[in-house]
């Protein structure tokens, strides 16, 4: 609207000057701007209605052509040169707008093969990008949804308003539509799929080892038997995200409508809303003392929230882009968020302060945790590196590189002396917190490494992998002591209860398993999530 408003009344102006024309060219230029500002009415008429046609970009062409005619005929009628001038500066404004074009590369999101690249303007749809993969692929009976920057992008915006820019790469992920079945009777017949629980995006055991918590990405968070499998209960809402307290009493989490929610652990009934954020809450913790509930949001603010209450008792101001990773040190006295503006700040619980900016990522941050003994603070980014910080100052000590500039997981040892990495390759990688030397390779997947945990004494770690196994390594000797087979799709993630002698694991073949650290045996499936089982696992404190 402000482009609008502003070219029409920077191009009315010469009509309303003293200059004197030839009346009957002026009315030829005021019809041609007539119909320019027509044109550009209608341009954000249709982005408004979420609908830009190539019409537009043909009305476009023909009206500034015909206006650059007019001024030249309006130079030989003798009009007066001043006003010529200031119409050309403004066509030469209007042209350089209507002609930016960007260039967009779109790869598949698992392959990372190039699907095409394409030529669109700023103000086209993402709906556009679908229009040039369907025509490279033809119409492959798949969902096609597009993602920048771990951003899911909604069809309905405009390239600008998604934030792409000329020369970026957007990944393409593919969903089935339909399904199509054939039968010995002669018929055939295509159906939409069976809506499912979703992938299973989280399985977590309760600290006192009897219970275990999933949540799948339809939004279903149950609780289970440990000991027999059986369903206690399912909590209210639609969840994305559930952890439990250290006392066992709640789980904390998030929804949907974008709020974080503190529900009942034994029925499962909602007991707090925290409502606050001007934003979708992207990550909520509970406190050792099961207390305070700290939330991160893409409002680029974290709040600290009274567990009893609901009351929300300190905002946490000062990052400058959305907040994804907020939690609480061991002792409960500071909170770390980690924010897409590339920086990772710590506060004072108490009174809100900050007391630390950890400034020296290329990129945003996807988590922040302290050591054991809150003298470091560690960071991942989407650089594909790992920093470790002293607290006191704010020095980065070390920084380690990520295999193929991916980090899946990062977490320290129970003792802080090492730190345990897991990225884009076959190995799980153990490094000095001191030397930042790698001491342990832990090689043996034959795919890539997803995720990796210690167990709670530091002798045994966990990894999961895209080979569908999850394997318990010796940490002091590096050697693979047990494979756990009996997946049969990808396992994303992995984590020890806080005895140490259970695993949990959640795949993408739906289900989520729950192992005998000492035996390998799986002591439990839990099939209550759909067949494709995705997300990330972990154990309550």
């Amino acid at each position: 609207g402000r482009f609008v408003r502003g070219r029409c009344s920077l191009l009315r102006a010469p009509f309303n000057t003293a200059h004197r024309t030839d009346r009957s060219v002026e009315k030829h230029i005021a019809k041609s701007m007539s119909a320019l500002f027509g044109w550009l009415a209608s341009l954000f008429s249709y982005e408004s209605e979420g609908s830009l046609g190539n019409d537009l970009v043909d009305q476009c062409g023909s009206h500034l052509e015909e206006l650059r005619l007019r001024i030249d005929r309006a130079e030989a009628a003798g009009c007066d040169g001043d006003a010529l001038e200031f119409f050309r500066s403004r066509l030469e404004e209007l042209e350089e707008e209507v002609g930016k074009d960007l260039s967009i590369t779109v790869c598949h999101a698992m392959s990372g093969s190039v699907v095409c690249t394409t030529r669109l303007r700023p103000t086209d749809r993402v709906a556009c990008l679908r229009d040039a993969v369907l025509q490279e692929l033809g119409d492959t009976g798949v969902a096609l949804r597009f993602v920048l920057q771990a951003n899911a992008l909604d069809n309905f915006m405009t390239l600008s308003q998604a934030g792409i820019a000329d020369g970026d790469i957007v990944s393409l992920i593919q969903m089935p539509l339909r399904c199509c079945t054939t039968s010995f009777d002669g018929t055939f017949a295509s159906m939409a799929p069976i809506d499912r629980c979703g992938p299973v995006l989280a399985a977590m055991v309760s600290p006192d080892c009897r219970t275990l918590l999933t949540v799948s990405s339809h939004g279903e968070a149950r609780t289970w038997c440990a000991s027999t499998g059986r369903k206690l209960c399912e909590l209210s809402g639609h969840v994305i995200f559930g952890e439990f307290s250290r006392h066992n009493h709640f789980v904390v989490g998030i929804v949907e409508d974008g709020s974080a929610r503190v529900w009942c652990a034994e029925t499962g009934a909602c007991k707090r809303t925290l409502y606050g954020h001007a934003d979708d809450v992207k990550a909520a913790a509970i406190s050792p003392d099961s207390q305070l509930v700290v939330t991160a949001s893409s409002d680029g603010i974290g709040c600290l929230w009274e567990v009893a209450t609901g009351r929300r008792t300190t905002t946490l101001v000062g990052h400058s882009d959305a907040v994804k990773y907020a939690a609480f040190s061991s002792s409960g006295d500071f909170v770390a968020t980690a924010s897409a503006d590339a920086t990772a700040r710590v506060w004072r619980v108490a009174t809100g302060e900050c007391l630390q900016v950890f400034k020296s990522h290329a990129m945003g941050l996807s988590m922040a945790a302290f050591s054991p003994d809150e003298s470091k603070l560690m960071t991942a980014s989407m650089d594909g590196m790992v920093q470790l910080w002293r607290f006191a100052d704010g020095e980065c000590m070390l920084t380690l590189l990520a295999d193929n500039n991916v980090v899946n997981s990062v977490m320290f040892s129970p003792d802080g002396l090492s730190i345990l990495v897991a990225s884009a390759s076959q190995c799980v990688r153990l490094f000095s917190a001191e030397s930042g030397d790698c001491i342990m390779s832990f090689a043996g997947h034959d795919d890539w490494a997803r995720a990796a945990a210690f167990s709670p004494n530091g002798e045994m770690v966990a990894s999961a992998s895209y080979d569908g196994t999850v394997r318990l390594w010796g940490v002091a000797t590096g050697e693979c002591v047990r494979v756990l087979s009996g997946h049969t799709d990808w396992v994303r993630a992995v984590a020890f209860s806080s005895d140490g002698a259970l695993v949990s694991s959640a795949s993408y073949d739906g289900t989520a398993k729950l192992w005998c650290t000492s035996t390998g045996q799986c002591l439990q499936t839990l099939t209550g999530h759909s067949e494709k089982a995705a997300g990330s696992n972990g154990l309550s404190p």
